[in-house]
């Protein structure tokens, strides 16, 4: 099981965004990418996985935030997903600060699994 964020972005987040947004999650971590599955990957200082992040995609279908989420965001909009180990609390943290700071730059709404 995950703990799960989603940043609806109402602007399409640029990689400088991206970045920031993820060293405001947790400034001591370091991050590794994982190309074949285009993954940003925060990594606590000790080396476990705080948060796995995916790249920004396009919300093309109408509704369709609404149908899987049940949330109301007018288009544009931009699903940037991530995913922390359940049961590690600063993990969770990392993934709401991490959407926090996303959505705080380009606009729109954050989204967890609880």
């Amino acid at each position: 099981m995950t703990f799960d964020v989603v940043g609806l972005c109402r602007r399409e987040p640029d990689a400088e965004t991206l970045v920031s947004a993820i060293r405001a999650a947790s400034p001591l971590s370091e991050v590794d990418t994982d190309e074949d599955r285009l993954l940003f990957l925060l990594r606590h200082p000790e080396g476990r996985l705080l948060l796995a992040i995916e790249s920004a995609r396009l919300v093309r279908a109408p509704g369709e935030v609404r149908r899987l989420l049940g949330v109301d965001v007018p288009p544009p909009v931009w699903w940037v997903e991530g995913r922390a180990p359940e049961g590690d609390s600063e993990a969770e943290t990392a993934a709401r600060r991490f959407t926090a700071a996303l959505v705080a730059a380009t606009g729109g709404e954050s989204w967890a699994s609880r």
